[in-house]
């Protein structure tokens, strides 16, 4: 028998070293896109650690702010209350003790005189006869 001869038996070195190029350029690029893959994820946690930073500022700003308004208003009402101050298109109106007296003492006295008036007057005085 007679030995067939091979078409293309060239070198077999000639498909082996592209392969292994090959190989070694997959293996380059892998490890750039796992680099830039760390590389990314490290500014995202970044990035996300900043926004809570920030939102927790804000938060704190806001209640501060609050905090803050509270306290202007509790000063302004003892300001008013106490130093008589007022804001302006404002009247400030005193109350002497004098007065005050009177005024009880003006309820008390009326109290009495309803409690000394007794059944039938009062009657008398709500139906006119």
């Amino acid at each position: 028998m007679a030995k067939k001869k091979r078409k293309g038996k060239g070198n077999p070195w000639a498909l082996l070293v592209p392969l292994v190029l090959l190989f070694f350029l997959l293996v380059f690029f892998n490890i750039k896109i796992w680099q830039e893959r760390s590389e990314t994820r490290e500014h995202y946690l970044t990035a996300k650690m900043k926004l809570e930073r920030l939102l927790e500022e804000e938060e704190y700003l806001e209640k501060a702010e609050e905090e803050e308004i509270d306290i202007e208003r509790e000063l302004e009402r003892i300001a008013r209350e106490q130093l008589l101050l007022k804001k302006e298109g404002e009247e400030v109106v005193l109350i002497s003790r004098r007065e005050e007296k009177e005024d009880e003492k003006a309820k008390e006295d009326m109290a009495e005189s309803e409690e000394e008036k007794g059944f039938l007057e009062r009657l008398r005085e709500l139906l006119p006869l």
